[in-house]
């Protein structure tokens, strides 16, 4: 995994779920919602929540979607603990949850 690995993937989800080519299912938006939840107050992800949702959802996540949502969450985790933290990256990961969550609530 690289910086970059988590920037192309966030946008290859971002288009995908403008397109209608990614739906996220229940468990997919119920996971992005614990996220920015967990985000709100530091104001940004942490890798303590993401671990945290991961184990929530844990096998399930790994099947629905192709395990799309667990992947970019791999790479969210991977990005939190290392040295070389791609912030532009997370910021753009943080937004496409932020967009998940907007869609589940308006029912689309």
């Amino acid at each position: 995994m690289t910086p970059a690995t988590l920037r192309e993937r966030t946008l290859e989800l971002a288009k995908d779920l403008d397109t209608g080519d990614w739906i996220p299912t229940d468990l997919e938006r119920t996971i992005t919602q614990r996220l920015l939840t967990a985000a709100d107050p530091v104001g940004c992800l942490t890798e303590h929540a993401v671990r945290d949702a991961v184990w929530e959802g844990s096998e399930p996540l790994a099947r629905v979607n192709d395990g799309r949502l667990s992947l970019l969450l791999a790479e969210i985790t991977y990005s939190l603990a290392g040295n070389g933290r791609d912030a532009a990256g997370l910021a753009s990961a943080q937004a496409l949850l932020a967009s998940v969550n907007r869609r589940g609530k308006d029912g689309a």
